[in-house]
Order: structure tokens, then sequence, then C-alpha cells
């Protein structure tokens, strides 16, 4: 969500005249945008300020934004310990960024290019269907910077839509921070999924990403019927012990979980789950790691993200007992990973030898690799003596790794 809201700053920017720098020295204007989810990011943040005052003190007249969640909940520590930052816009003022902006080309009498045709085709396109959430998970701040769940008006999503694939996207990407509980105008997320594989040119469709709580019957019987939707989903599970679910208030059971995922597999056979997990929450005790530990076992994730717990300000978790020790969180976070790419390369390796469809995404032209993305989601890599950016290709599977595979091209597909 936050790669999508860069894009959009920088597409805005771009109408505006300014053009992109290969370096932050070149600029007149550099912007970081701020993900509040876990320390490390927001410390990132902060580094990346710290280096950027040494510019600001070469020529005042550079323009210093910060924007997003950390800028939401943390704006007046920013400006307390970056002076020399321009503006500061949380995720809820991201309306307020054009006329920021401008108002800066202005006073600032900023280079601009009004001839720069800044137009181009992407190969895929994150699409916003909704805003904020509602959900309030204990260890969450997300609820906090970005407000209530709002869905968008299904008409200016089907706009947006027609406007990107009629410039050739290929993929379409649908983000929201739950969207299972898409809802406007009677029309739920299935309702918008099905609205959008009708559109002209709609070639394939993703989103996230998904509660386990409200994934309903509906959407699974859509996905395994609509071949435009591709064949995968991310289904944070967060931990396999109840005790640990019921504290993170996530409003399921691993049971419950377990069933849901049994549903997906049984109806979608070729479909790929990946999940989340955090460990390290609040009271974790080794029983509860045990049983999110066998649980991953058992499920078998395509792919499995793993992350630390980072306690975030005014979130119910940070003022709970029992933190757990870093260094047994480290502990627990090592053996969980490890084991999980084990079990991602094992699953990967029913592919060896097959051949499979992919929409190429990238081209790196020294090394002359082709870097494209199965329907499953899972990278493939394979060598190209020509750019075939944005073409749908069959490759054959020669090797596999836990979260990619390298490939050799056997056939074109929409060449242009």
């Amino acid at each position: 969500m936050n790669v999508n809201d860069s894009d959009k700053m920088s597409e805005f920017l771009l109408q505006q005249g300014l053009e992109r720098c290969d370096s932050c020295f070149d600029a007149d204007m550099v912007i970081v945008n701020t993900c509040s989810v876990r320390f490390s990011a927001e410390h990132k943040a902060y580094s990346l300020l710290g280096r950027w005052k040494e510019l600001k003190d070469k020529n005042p007249n550079l323009v210093i934004g910060v924007v997003g969640c950390m800028a939401q909940y943390a704006s007046k520590e920013i400006k307390a310990r970056c002076k020399y930052v321009d503006f500061v816009l949380g995720a809820k003022d991201f309306d307020n960024f054009a006329k920021t902006v401008k108002r800066f080309v202005t006073k600032r009498q900023l280079t601009v290019n009004n001839d720069r045709n800044s137009g181009c085709t992407e190969v895929f396109k994150y699409i916003t269907i909704m805003r904020g959430c509602s959900n309030f998970c204990s260890y969450c701040i997300v609820p906090y910077v970005r407000g209530p769940e709002q869905s968008i008006d299904y008409n200016i999503i089907s706009d947006e839509v027609k406007r990107t694939v009629d410039k050739g996207t290929k993929e379409i990407i649908l983000l929201g921070q739950n969207v299972n509980s898409y809802d406007f105008g009677g029309v739920n997320f299935t309702g918008l999924l099905r609205k959008i594989s009708e559109l002209e040119n709609v070639t394939r469709i993703r989103f996230m990403t998904n509660h386990p709580k409200d994934l309903s019957d509906e959407l699974i019987d859509e996905i395994a019927k609509n071949k435009k939707i591709c064949r995968h989903i991310h289904l944070p599970l967060q931990s396999g012990s109840n005790n640990i679910l019921k504290a993170m208030n996530r409003k399921y059971t691993y049971e419950q979980y377990e069933t849901l995922y049994e549903k997906i597999k049984n109806k979608v056979p070729d479909i790929n789950i990946t999940s989340d997990i955090i460990i390290g929450f609040p009271g974790e005790t080794d029983k509860d790691f045990e049983d999110t530990f066998n649980a991953s076992r058992k499920l078998q994730f395509g792919g499995l993200f793993v992350f630390k717990y980072s306690a975030r300000p005014d979130t119910p978790a940070a003022k709970m007992a029992n933190q757990v020790p870093l260094d047994v969180i480290k502990k627990r976070h090592h053996i969980l990973l490890e084991d999980s790419n084990i079990i991602s390369k094992k699953i990967n390796e029913k592919y060896i030898d097959t051949t499979v469809e992919v929409l190429v995404e990238k081209y790196n032209s020294e090394t002359k690799t082709a870097e494209a993305r199965n329907s499953q989601s899972i990278k493939v890599f394979f060598n190209s003596e020509m750019d075939l950016t944005g073409q749908i290709v069959d490759v054959k599977i020669t090797k596999v790794l836990p979260n990619s595979m390298s490939a050799e091209r056997t056939q074109i597909y929409n060449a242009q």
C-alpha cells in the first residue's frame, strides 16, 4: 500500500514537470514516505532524514518532505528532531499532498519541464479499493494512523482500471488493509472482482491482503471459476496458538483458520497460499511457539513472511505484561524462518520440468535476464536476448529456490 502511495505521489510530481533524479544529491525535492508497522521502519526514516540534513546545508532551497503513517502520529517529534524538514503530511492528509507540493514548487521556484511526457505503460498497477482498517488487532497501529475502514466507489475503481489497462497494463493488483470486507453501494468484494474481470483488456487480477474472518465461500467459488484471478492468496495466520490469537484480537481460532485453508485448497487445487507469522507477541510461551511451528509444518505455506514482534505506540499489545525478551524472539524467528524456507522449496520442486505461463515484469539488459511472475505469484528468472517486459511468456522451470525459480523460455504470447 505504501508502494502504491509512493507511485501516486511520483506520478503527480512528474505531471507537475519535475523529473526523477538518479541521486538525491541532484534533487530539488526529496520525500520519504514512512511506515510505522515496525520500529525498524521508523528508525530507517530518521536515519535517512539525518543524512538529508547535509543536503539541506548545501542547498537551502531543497524541499524536504515527510509523509505517511509515521508522519501521522509522530509529526511533532519529526518537526522537533528535524527542524530543516519543510512539510510533514500524515496518512490521513494524503489528499493535501498536491496542494502542498504546488506551493513549494512555486515558492522555491523549482525548475520544471512542462513539455515532458511522463506517461508510461506499467506491467502491473496497484489500485486502492479501500483505506483504513476497523479490525483493531492489538499489535497494529494502522487503524490509528490511517483511520477507520472506508471502501471506495466501485465506479471510481472501474474507471481507474479501464484507464490503466487501455494503456497496456497486463495485471491489476487490488489493495486494501482487508479487501474481504469491501462494501460499497451493495457491491461486496466478490461483486467488485466480477465487475473488474468483465472489463475489456483486463488480463490478470490479484488482490491483497485478506483477513480470515471475512473470507467468504462466495469469494472462494469466484476464484475457482474466474480464470482472470491469479492463483495466489495471501492469508495471514499470525499465530498457531489460540491463546495468542485471542490476545491479538484476530477474531478466529487456529481450527477455524485450518478449516478455511483446507476449503480453499480443495476448491482451488492449483492455488498458492502464503501467510504472515508474528514471533514474540507478548506472553508467547514455548508451547505457543510450538503450536505456531506445528501449524506451519501442517499447513505447508507456499511462502511465509516471519516477523519479529515490534511494540507500537498506543496499541494494547505495547502495554501488555510478559513482553518476550529479544534474544528469545530472534531464536524463534530463525527456527521458523529456516523451516518455512525448506517447506517452500519443497513445494516449488513440483514445478521442475513443467511449463508455466509468466508475465515478464523487468529486464536487465546488462545480464540479459528477465524477471517474471507466474499466476501463483512466484518469481521466475530466465535468460533472454530481448526485452520481453509486459509480455506473457511460456517458460520451462529448471531450478527452484524457496522464493523463486529459474527457467528457460519456450514461447511468447501477445508479442507486440
